[in-house]
């Protein structure tokens, strides 16, 4: 979090501004010897942010699940960030921070589909992603029902499949448009 490194990559991606949605600032798990908690992220978050000027919105990833409380959420909505919501990486379900904390989304939101299993799926898949191995029907009609509150907000949103949710994003991602053109 290093307001020059900051600027420079702005500056660095001039030619693509146009191309740009969002910013997302992925933070990997934080033990206590990265980072003594949330209070913590908070403060440098906060300080960080005090020395920047984005052009873009800024979107926070965490993979701390005990960090999505209210206090991450109201940091959050106070200082105009909102947060990705991650389905993976031992995170709980996107839909129970989603349904607790919907009242501080701020648009656009980004959700991304990771797998739980990195390593079994790819055992499973053996590289070849051109099939579902491990559906999540379930997990997509909750999010076929998020997406459409998102749609009935006019909450503008980003939408990140991975191979390793169900082992084929494209296929993931057929399913999902057709149940959304189901509603």
């Amino acid at each position: 979090m290093d307001p020059e490194l900051f600027s420079e990559f702005i500056k660095s991606i001039t030619l693509l501004h146009n191309k740009i949605g969002v910013l997302m600032f992925q933070f990997e798990y934080m033990n206590k010897s990265k980072m003594s908690g949330l209070s913590e992220l908070n403060e440098r978050l906060e300080r960080f942010l005090s020395k920047i000027d984005s052009p873009f919105p800024l979107r926070i990833e965490i993979r701390n699940p005990w960090y999505l409380n209210k206090y991450y959420f109201d940091f959050l909505q106070r200082n105009n960030l909102s947060h990705v919501y991650l389905q993976g990486y031992f995170m709980p379900p996107v839909f129970d921070s989603f349904n607790k904390f919907k009242d501080k989304i701020l648009s656009p939101v980004i959700i991304r589909l990771h797998g739980p299993d990195r390593k079994g799926i790819e055992e499973e898949t053996g590289g070849n992603w051109n099939k579902i191995v491990f559906p999540k029907d379930d997990e997509l009609i909750k999010l076929a029902d998020m997406i459409n509150y998102f749609k009935s907000k006019e909450i503008d949103f980003y939408l990140n499949v991975n191979n390793h949710y169900e082992g084929s994003a494209p296929l993931t991602i057929q399913k999902i448009q057709q149940l959304l053109t189901a509603e």
